[in-house]
């Protein structure tokens, strides 16, 4: 009969810890043998790169048969855990080309649709950080849930909104349940990202997370365009819905996957004070002041300036963060590889040369065009920031410490549209999408200032 062992071996200043089957001993012996073939070829314990390959790609797997980079079962979370985020993000893409139009035609003026957009920042802003903290001691697949569940109830309650001032309460309850969600999801996969290719398997899951959300646009765009605004909002529903399937059905409890790690509890100052990560916290904040723009009052200066239809308004948006995605993973090895802080200075500053070219356009080719730098710019940075994240984050803890990132996102999100708006009823439109690449360049500028 077959039992179970457990196993510690460290090659190279690297532990690995697994499970195995405790064979009989016939089996153990040939194995034993096959190990020792390996061991005794001279090239093997060479000191240098390649010892460290030889050693990962066989000794490591024959001894805790396993994968090294992640426990069979923790790469089945992994996955699935993607597949959840991609549709969960796909049901709120979908609502994101219609807002800004039909709270205009719920009488809303500028100042009222930044109002609409930063309620939804502002509850996520409130209870990030602290159910980060609570991810951290209880268990995160548990609260996925729960925010999904919010999810579903919220896009049924969008179809009752009868007024500027109703919409705003329902994106609140729609922040609550994204705090539940993405911030959580994205813990959960540091939890099992593997030492050293935070920036890859971060990539992964914001392949996911950006895919969803491009897709989103260009189907809510479509049936926007050629069915109602209800339907958009049912589809937001059945889609969710299918993301709570998903995560009750296929993701395990991350406690039995041994993910978890233990550590003593971190507080918020030592984590927004922390060297490495409070120049990050102050660029996510600054930066996303202008970020707002395009989701927010991109789709309202293409539809009442340019005279752009809502189908190619969804095409624009969606175009654009499909190629932010596809470069996520890409982008996240040269993370591990390179410098981080260098490809976040250069990310941001390509995106404030798109947010300032916006502006300057007059035709639906050149307004893809600024979109297409905006998400090169993007796609650049993204993967350093979340990688940086990753790393700390593992020792701090991950949900503690993506609870703080992401409330510096949501303080930027929340002040963003608001004064954004503040300047369209103001000054044009042409002073939002300047604002926008002012703040971005004093966001990278702030990051290099903080992280010397």
């Amino acid at each position: 009969m077959y039992s179970y062992e457990y196993t510690e071996i460290n090659v190279a200043g690297k532990t690995y810890q697994s499970s195995r089957i405790r064979q009989p001993l016939r089996l153990k012996i040939m194995e034993h043998k096959r190990v020792l073939r390996l061991a005794h070829r001279p090239t093997v314990f060479a000191h240098d790169q390649a010892t460290t390959n030889v050693f990962e790609e066989f000794i490591i797997p024959v001894l805790t048969r396993r994968r090294i980079t992640l426990e069979e079962s923790s790469v089945r979370a992994f996955r699935i855990l993607v597949l959840s985020v991609f549709v969960a993000m796909m049901g709120l893409g979908i609502i994101s080309p219609i807002i800004p139009n039909y709270a205009s035609d719920l009488g809303a003026t500028g100042v009222m649709i930044g109002l609409i957009y930063s309620s939804f920042s502002l509850s996520r802003a409130i209870l990030q950080a602290p159910i980060g903290r609570l991810s951290d001691s209880y268990s995160k697949k548990k609260i996925i849930i729960i925010g999904l569940v919010g999810y579903t109830v919220t896009s049924v309650l969008y179809t009752f909104v009868t007024s500027p001032e109703t919409l705003i309460l329902v994106r609140l309850l729609h922040g609550v349940g994204s705090a539940m969600v993405m911030p959580v999801a994205m813990a959960y996969a540091i939890e099992l990202t593997p030492e050293g290719q935070e920036g890859k398997y971060m990539g992964y899951l914001s392949t996911a997370l950006f895919s969803g959300f491009g897709a989103g646009p260009l189907l809510g765009g479509y049936i926007y365009e050629n069915y109602s605004t209800a339907l958009v909002f049912n589809a937001m529903s059945v889609l969710v819905s299918i993301s709570l399937v998903l995560t009750i059905l296929f993701v395990p409890d991350e406690r039995t996957l041994g993910a978890r790690r233990e550590r003593p509890k971190v507080s918020f100052w030592k984590i927004l004070t922390h060297k490495k990560l409070s120049g990050v916290f102050v660029y996510r904040a600054v930066n996303a002041l202008g970020r707002g723009t395009i989701m927010g009052f991109l789709p309202l200066f293409a539809v009442q300036t340019l005279g752009i239809s809502g189908t190619a308004v969804g095409i624009i948006l969606s175009v654009g963060i499909f190629i932010h995605a596809f470069l996520q993973t890409p982008m996240g090895v040269i993370a591990d590889r390179y410098d981080r802080k260098r490809l976040l200075i250069w990310g941001g500053l390509i995106s404030s040369l798109g947010y300032f070219y916006m502006i300057r356009i007059g035709s639906t080719a050149e307004l893809f065009a600024a979109r297409l730098i905006v998400s090169a710019g993007s796609a650049l940075s993204l993967p350093a920031v979340t990688a940086i994240i990753a790393e700390e984050g593992k020792e701090l803890g991950a949900g503690s410490t993506v609870g703080v990132f992401n409330t510096a996102m949501s303080v930027g999100q929340i002040v963003g549209p608001v004064f954004t708006g503040f300047l369209l009823d103001n000054y044009g439109m042409g002073t939002v999408f300047n604002f926008a690449g002012a703040v971005g360049i004093v966001s990278v500028a702030a990051f290099y200032l903080m992280s010397r």
